[in-house]
């Protein structure tokens, strides 16, 4: 029982990382802020913080109401467990996707140090007497008291923040990603670019795709890859017929960037208003993936790389 115990509640536990993972994504204009190479001020910090904290709590009481509708009690013995197998789930794939670099770890710490003890406490105090799916008036009439927590959950949302460590911890990010990848493929950019302009913006659109598809990702495609499950491989993403390295799909990407150039320019310069070479840019990252997110995302790293590492060719932008 305690080996199915364990079985269940780690299966409860990626779950919930799933699941808050789609509703975040689908939050955006609630404030959420999903991990990005991209600095972000946090625009919602009540929303975001109690999201992270909370949700796992809401969730641990939600599929207890359910296990007990179903006659299934023992799934709520200790289920409290869940939460600390969601935290150590959450955390590890993060670190072997390689965006640790990304994470604020002082704000991780606050997150299961809230978390995990109100797991607890619900757990204990609640979950485990059946009588909380029926609360009594005397219980509603602490609704008064939710109002109140609510108007100061607006309020303090309302601020908008700028986190400098935030922003220090992407630009060490993307400085540890660019001089990796100029290393690895520099060569090969550098052959397949006509211009710094392409040269940049195959470096933002590398650097995305590698963060969307992490090594360990990529390992599990290029498997599926061999059962004809997988149509993209690389670490740009290169839809292909036959299987390849990294370095191949940098130098397919590159290559594509390059000719969808051409396509690009002429397309804008069909148009009665142009719009310049930024129109040009977003055709072409359009033309890789025309996901909206996406495009700002390599439109907004196009920046950072092109002032960072390449101040003086203003001439050949």
């Amino acid at each position: 029982m305690e080996l199915n115990l364990f079985y269940t509640h780690s299966l409860l536990a990626v779950s919930l990382f799933l699941i808050l993972n789609w509703i975040g994504k689908h939050s955006i204009h609630a404030g959420y802020i999903r991990m990005s190479v991209l600095a972000k001020a946090d625009e919602a910090p009540a929303f975001n913080f109690l999201y992270r904290a909370f949700s796992p709590v809401a969730f641990i009481t939600v599929v207890s109401a359910i296990a007990y509708t179903m006659k299934m009690d023992w799934v709520v013995q200790d289920i409290y467990f869940v939460v600390i197998y969601y935290f150590a789930f959450r955390l590890t794939f993060n670190l072997l996707t390689g965006r640790g670099k990304l994470l604020n770890w002082f704000t991780q710490l606050a997150y299961i140090s809230v978390s995990v003890p109100m797991s607890y406490y619900v757990y204990n105090t609640l979950i485990i007497h059946k009588e909380f799916l029926f609360p009594t008036a005397d219980e509603l009439g602490g609704a008064i008291w939710l109002a109140i927590v609510a108007y100061a959950y607006k309020t303090f949302n309302s601020v908008k923040l700028s986190d400098e460590r935030t922003k220090a911890r992407k630009e060490n990010y993307l400085k540890d990603r660019y001089n990796a990848y100029k290393t690895a493929y520099g060569e090969v950019i550098e052959e397949v670019a006509e211009t710094k302009e392409q040269e940049v913006l195959i470096y933002a659109v590398l650097i995305v795709e590698a963060f969307n598809r992490p090594r360990v990702y990529r390992l599990v495609e290029n498997i599926l890859f061999f059962f004809g499950l997988a149509k993209t491989l690389g670490v740009m993403q290169v839809t292909t017929d036959h299987f390849i390295t990294d370095k191949e799909s940098v130098r397919l990407g590159a290559e594509k960037i390059v000719r969808d150039y051409l396509q690009a320019k002429l397309k804008v310069e069909a148009r009665p208003y142009p719009g310049g070479s930024w129109a040009i840019r977003r055709e072409v990252i359009e033309l890789y993936n025309p996901d909206g997110e996406y495009i700002r995302e390599v439109y907004g790293l196009y920046q950072e790389i092109k002032s960072q590492y390449y101040p003086n060719e203003k001439n050949d932008f």
